[in-house]
């Protein structure tokens, strides 16, 4: 089981992740105040992640000192910044530190510590394998150096001493293969943490797009809702136009035909002839 540390380093932030086991690495989160973070020791025999959770005056007045003392720190295995705010940092430098966007994504954080922690088994499973190549190597060179002693045939000794000579020309060869496997596996684990990192990017900015889409389509159904609704109030009004003209025109009928009725008999008692002029019935 190796110790791992991760070193989060803030002003009294809290570490955005809870922590979880892992069957090869016994892993502890350290908070360390910001003001103290150049009196932090990494052991090489650890597994150490360093985590800077600040604000953007603040890393812009410390940049320089923080990445001279972590990113080519053959102790620190990962090494990562991230803003308290949306104020963006600068990333001028060519570094190998990653600087992590507003606001936090806790899968992102989780996914760059697994594959450190992924690396590092690695790198320690091969040292471990080209441990045993040497330590075998001895063995057989003692065995060597007996049969020397004892063999008095120079030629066979020659022989014997030739086939030791290729195969320790064999185990280096294997070493420098491992080696070059080891650096391509890290250049691999940077390339996949950076294409992730931007393809979250991406995603946030389509999920920030459909959230637009969903906000203008919800103005039109309102405004078509607002439209049909007055549509519906003037059609009524309408309604009540026509009924109150129909009711006056009913009125006026009534009226005129009132009036002839009381013309008639008027007429009637002063004596004069009614003419034959048609009055409405």
């Amino acid at each position: 089981m190796v110790n791992s540390n991760i070193w989060h380093i803030s002003n009294g932030k809290e570490f955005p992740l809870e922590l979880w086991k892992h069957p090869s690495f016994s892993i502890q989160v350290k908070n360390i105040d910001f003001k103290s973070w150049s009196k932090i020791d990494l052991k090489p025999n650890e597994l150490n992640i360093i985590f800077f959770q600040i604000s953007r005056s603040e890393w812009e007045k410390n940049k320089n000192k923080i990445i001279r003392e972590f990113d080519t720190n053959p102790n620190a295995t990962l090494f990562l910044i991230a803003p308290i705010d949306k104020k963006e940092f600068s990333e001028d430098s060519k570094g190998s530190y990653l600087i992590l966007s507003y606001p936090l994504r806790k899968k992102e954080i989780k996914h760059f510590i697994d594959k450190a922690l992924q690396a590092e088994l690695y790198k320690r499973a091969s040292y471990e394998i080209s441990q045993n190549c040497i330590d075998n190597m001895n063995y057989v060179q003692g065995i060597f150096d007996l049969a020397t002693k004892e063999n008095l045939d120079k030629q066979n000794t020659i022989v014997a001493m030739e086939k030791m000579i290729e195969y320790h020309s064999k185990v280096k060869n294997y070493q420098e293969n491992m080696n070059l496997a080891i650096d391509q596996v890290n250049v691999l684990r940077n390339e996949e943490v950076l294409m992730l990192h931007e393809r979250l990017k991406a995603n946030e900015m389509i999920d920030e797009l459909k959230t637009e889409e969903l906000k203008e389509a919800q103005k039109i159904r309102e405004a078509t809702e607002a439209a049909l609704q007055f549509s519906r109030i003037e059609e009524i009004t309408q309604d009540k136009i026509i009924n109150a003209q129909n009711k006056l025109f009913e009125y006026t009928d009534m009226e005129i035909k009132q009036l002839v009725l009381e013309n008639k008999e008027l007429k009637k008692r002063l004596g004069i002839k009614e003419d034959e002029a048609v009055y409405p019935q």
